[in-house]
């Protein structure tokens, strides 16, 4: 029994607990992201965290900036954070604490990118370099190498222009074109192949010191880390761009095979001077990268630094060693901060990093304003924006939150939002009623991951093929949707309507049905099995089939099979997927039509250059955040769950972004949806497919035959 004493210390301490900001668990929380290939450990650390002995437990985050959040929510207590993240924390306002460095050498910095010159090219201060020829490290490794720190030394000594007539990333392009003499830019300038090829043919300059010029990929000589001091010391550049470390590695500074004589060349300094290779003196620095952090909120962060400083791989079996495991990239050094320090302070002290991130951009600055329809999406919206500008990207995107997907449309028909991402049920409406076109795709790669569009009948029913549907009482997903103008395609190629229009066409081939979303008073027969919302979406076509006895129910193939499963896990043993199937005529043709999961729609009246802009952004957030990211962690997760809930934003089955609806070009599955729409054709009855002569066709038909 407990006394009362121990009672009310019980009762004083839960209070306290609920009262102030104190953590009252017996462990910490360490946000853990999973990584790629090798780097995905949680599933074999996280269960050693779960011994009595342990101190800490694992909070899975998405990504990066999930866990940023999760710590400022109060879900977590510390994770680790790029320097990158915390430029985005700063941004977004959330307030975490520096409290330890992950270090894998005893350097101050992760990296510091400096500019090494010729001697023989006569470059004594940073105005020596027009007309010079440039070795840049080039472009597709944003992993390790952002384009923020990328351009840095041309955006910090080239003239920067702003012709409206050009894209934010052509117009770059452009001033270090007519600013250097020759360059090896080499990789990807842009994600979209046709357009990086064009710009590429339009300023060949940019290549002309690459290895294979015509090429200028990242399979050249010239490419990557190691790639601009080769051809620095090939003697094809006058300067180059890299990384501290790898010019000390190249020139043989530090133990290693030199690869050339450091006599002849020099670090090119901000402040107008040079600093010979060779020399003892500290190198000039230009930007310099923080290393990875551990951070945590205020309340916590002096236990946080003590706590992570005491670990050790002493035990291999420990769950100290199993959290290092978690929390570390490669076997490191964990180097408390002194004093412990807000975001903003410690990154003031990397030379130029803040000052990288602060470059005025054009005026008037081009902004994408993209339309949510509720808060989380407006959230994703504006955490996505955060993390693309710390990555560099441009023109920075806007989040303007509107009720619902159609108040987005007739924002855009009014020029107050310029996209929004449709599921396939409001393209066609999209399309007829706003004006609006496809900027590019949720594409997929697996056909479950598709809206394929089937019909679904009882496996008993007498129903063999579409000719047999006249007279069935259909249930649909919603009017104008993906799935009535499927089967209006397929009715009409099959000439088995007898009236048009379209509606009063599948209004006279169905019976009692139900269409959710039909104009109001036009054949209500159509509307007949609707009840009060029930039966609208796919689900609810799915229920009208189930509960309200139709005979044939037109939704997706993934709703067809998840339907059932969903019922089973919540008890409802009353209907059973074997008693339906998928209508499949001559045992082959099963599916109506198919789309990709979503599509982005902008004006049809948007210029060129915008398009270009704009879809440019997305691309290069898809090769960031999306599934195929190159970093060993994600910094953002664009498709996929934010805050715990499904498809925000963007739909979670997405596999990339295309302006194409396939993932792959290979990929051979007819009837896709926009050509469809594209190819609807007119109405067709069946009654037409033999015309009859009026009396003066008559006349002409026999006159003719006279003549003959």
């Amino acid at each position: 029994m407990f006394s009362p004493t121990k009672i009310i210390a019980c009762v004083i301490t839960a209070l306290a607990c609920l009262s102030i900001d104190v953590e009252c668990r017996t462990k910490y929380q360490v946000c853990v992201v999973d990584g790629r290939g090798s780097f995905r450990k949680a599933a074999k650390y996280c269960p050693v965290l779960d011994g009595p002995d342990s101190k800490v437990e694992c909070v899975i985050g998405l990504d990066r900036l999930d866990c940023l959040r999760k710590i400022s929510k109060g879900k977590a207590d510390f994770s680790v954070f790029a320097a990158e993240d915390l430029v985005a924390a700063s941004n977004l306002q959330v307030e975490v604490l520096v409290t330890n460095e992950m270090r894998y050498t005893n350097d101050v910095y992760e990296y510091e990118v400096v500019a090494v010159v010729d001697n023989d090219a006569n470059i004594k201060t940073r105005y020596d370099l027009r007309d010079k020829r440039f070795c840049h490290p080039g472009y597709g490794y944003e992993a390790d190498w952002t384009q923020i720190l990328s351009n840095y030394l041309e955006v910090s000594v080239v003239p920067q222009t702003c012709n409206s007539a050009l894209t934010l990333t052509e117009n770059r392009i452009s001033a270090s074109s007519k600013y250097f003499k020759s360059a090896c830019k080499a990789g990807p300038w842009v994600n979209d192949p046709v357009l990086d090829q064009q710009l590429k043919n339009k300023y060949p300059n940019l290549c002309a010191l690459c290895n294979t010029p015509s090429v200028c990929s990242m399979d050249d000589k010239y490419w990557g880390r190691r790639g601009p001091l080769l051809c620095l010391t090939d003697g094809v550049g006058d300067i180059t761009w890299a990384r501290l470390d790898d010019v000390r590695s190249h020139f043989g500074i530090t133990p290693g095979s030199a690869v050339a004589n450091p006599n002849d060349y020099s670090y090119l300094c901000q402040d107008g001077t040079t600093v010979p290779v060779n020399s003892t003196s500290k190198p000039c620095v230009w930007v310099a990268k923080p290393w990875p952090v551990v951070a945590t909120k205020r309340t916590s962060a002096q236990e946080i630094q003590e706590f992570i400083s005491s670990l050790s791989h002493s035990d291999n079996n420990s769950w100290q060693s199993a959290l290092l495991n978690l929390i570390e990239t490669y076997h490191l050094t964990i180097q408390a901060v002194k004093p412990i320090e807000a975001i903003e302070s410690y990154l003031a002290r990397a030379n130029g990093f803040l000052s990288a991130y602060s470059f005025p951009g054009c005026h008037p600055p081009r902004t994408i304003k993209m339309c949510t329809t509720n808060n989380l999406e407006n959230a994703k919206c504006s955490w996505l924006r955060e993390a693309a500008n710390v990555y560099g990207v441009e023109p920075d995107i806007d989040c303007l939150k509107a009720d619902n997907k159609s108040h987005c449309m007739e924002g855009m028909v009014n020029n107050l939002v310029d996209i929004v991402v449709l599921p396939p049920d409001m393209v066609n409406e999209a399309k007829t009623k706003y004006n609006l076109k496809t900027l590019f795709y949720e594409t997929a790669a697996d056909e479950n991951d598709k809206y394929v569009t089937v019909a679904v009948v009882r496996a008993n029913s007498n129903i063999k093929s579409f000719g047999d549907l006249k007279g069935k009482k259909a249930c649909f997903p919603k009017y104008d949707g993906i799935s009535w103008n499927s089967v209006v395609h397929t009715l009409n190629s099959k000439k088995l309507l007898q009236t048009c229009p379209f509606a009063k066409g599948m209004a006279d081939f169905f019976s009692a049905s139900c269409v959710p979303g039909l104009p109001n008073g036009e054949y209500p027969r159509m509307s007949m099995m609707c009840k009060s919302g029930m039966y609208d979406g796919d689900y609810g076509a799915m229920r009208c089939l189930t509960h309200a006895n139709g005979d044939v129910a037109f939704v997706s193939k993934y709703t067809f099979e998840s339907y059932f499963k969903d019922l089973k896990q919540k008890g409802d043993l009353q209907i059973d997927a074997k008693d339906y199937k998928i209508l499949c005529e001559n045992n082959t043709d099963c599916h109506l039509s198919w789309s990709p999961p979503g599509q982005a729609m902008i004006r049809s009246n948007q210029s060129s250059l915008w398009i270009k802009d704009t879809l440019d952004v997305f691309l290069q957030m898809d090769v960031l955040f999306g599934k195929n990211f190159k970093s060993l962690t994600t910094p953002f997760t664009l498709f996929g769950l934010f805050d715990g809930k499904p498809d925000v934003l963007f739909h979670d089955a997405t596999g990339k972004l295309r302006d194409v609806p396939k993932y792959k070009s290979t990929d051979t599955m007819g009837k896709e949806y926009d050509s469809i729409l594209e190819n609807y054709g007119e109405c067709v009855t069946s009654s037409s497919a033999i015309p009859t002569l009026s009396i003066f066709n008559v006349f002409i038909v026999m006159s003719l035959m006279l003549k003959f």
